[in-house]
């Protein structure tokens, strides 16, 4: 029978020739592993009824053919069946209205970014942390001892998933844990401040739960809207956050070979959030994506002509 093994070096092969231009070849390698038993090996279902692995790959022969159609599709569908994680999404009357209460609430001004690891803490975060204090927000750069500190390391989920340096997860728990602890502005560190001339209260309304949206629609069962949770603007104890973390073990069983931001990340948030109201950012938040280790000058440029409401540059630098 097949293992792992067998499926990984499948799907290195299929990658291999969609990069040499042989999409017939890579194509005959998918369609026959669609076949193989044991498919669960190269990762969950998706909602179009592939192993989650498989159905990436099916996607990147889509992108270099250049199938805009077969691209889209792939991309929608690339989350499982919506009646997976629907359940997390159901609120009472009651909790309902403890939600629209807290959307009245104001956002502290306060901005967290979270950096765990052995690499360098990111440039970005001392422009933030100077960008806050130009504007009157509290700056909080969380380490390992800090999230010690506020009992983040007592969240089993956290704790398992750093101890296996699953760093993305991990950082995904310890945001939801800050936020509905304090409340305010959580930020990646892959973000830099597009502009100094104006701030988050000068653009956003600064109550109750304001995210922004992804680009690629996705089927969440809750429209086709993907909400990022790379920036979440928030009052503390939103409900959404405890309905988050009370899930992530089952949602972990459920979904054992899930990528982060399926279970613990924008899928789930998105899920959660909107069952209640949302406030969007606008869609020119996040002013410019630039490739990763694009040189500091990039940034520059883009600070010196911003136009319009955006106050975010996603650039990651390491």
């Amino acid at each position: 029978m097949p293992d792992k093994a067998y499926f990984d070096k499948k799907l290195a092969a299929a990658r291999h020739d969609i990069a040499q231009g042989k999409f017939v070849d890579a194509r005959d390698v998918l369609d026959a592993l669609s076949k193989e038993p044991d498919q669960h090996l190269m990762g969950d279902e998706t909602a179009l009824g592939l192993p989650r692995r498989l159905h990436s790959v099916f996607l990147a022969l889509a992108k270099a053919q250049r199938d805009v159609v077969s691209r889209v599709g792939y991309q929608y569908h690339l989350v499982p069946s919506p009646d997976v994680l629907e359940t997390y999404g159901r609120f009472s009357a009651a909790e309902r209205r403890v939600m629209a209460a807290k959307n009245r609430e104001p956002v502290p001004k306060i901005i967290h970014q979270i950096w765990i690891g052995e690499k360098q803490v990111p440039v970005s975060t001392g422009a933030w942390a100077a960008h806050a204090a130009t504007h009157g927000f509290d700056y909080r750069l969380w380490r390992e001892a800090d999230l010690e500190q506020e009992g983040v390391f007592a969240n089993p989920v956290f704790a398992g998933m750093l101890a296996e340096k699953d760093y993305p997860g991990a950082v995904d728990v310890a945001r939801y844990i800050v936020l509905s602890k304090m409340g305010g502005i959580y930020l990646d560190c892959d973000f830099y401040p597009a502009r100094d001339d104006l701030s988050f209260g000068d653009l956003l309304p600064m109550i109750g739960l304001t995210a922004f949206a992804e680009n690629v629609p996705r089927m969440t069962g809750q429209g086709s809207v993907l909400l990022a949770n790379s920036f979440i603007a928030t009052p503390a104890s939103h409900p959404l956050f405890s309905r988050m973390l009370d899930a992530f073990p089952e949602i972990l069983d459920k979904l054992p070979r899930a990528p982060a931001w399926w279970a613990t990340g924008p899928l789930i948030f998105t899920i959660v959030a909107r069952s209640g109201s949302v406030c969007l950012a606008s869609g020119d938040f996040v002013v410019a994506t630039l490739p990763d280790l694009a040189p500091f000058s990039a940034v520059e440029a883009i600070r010196a002509d911003v136009k319009g409401d955006g106050l975010l540059v996603a650039w990651k630098s390491w």
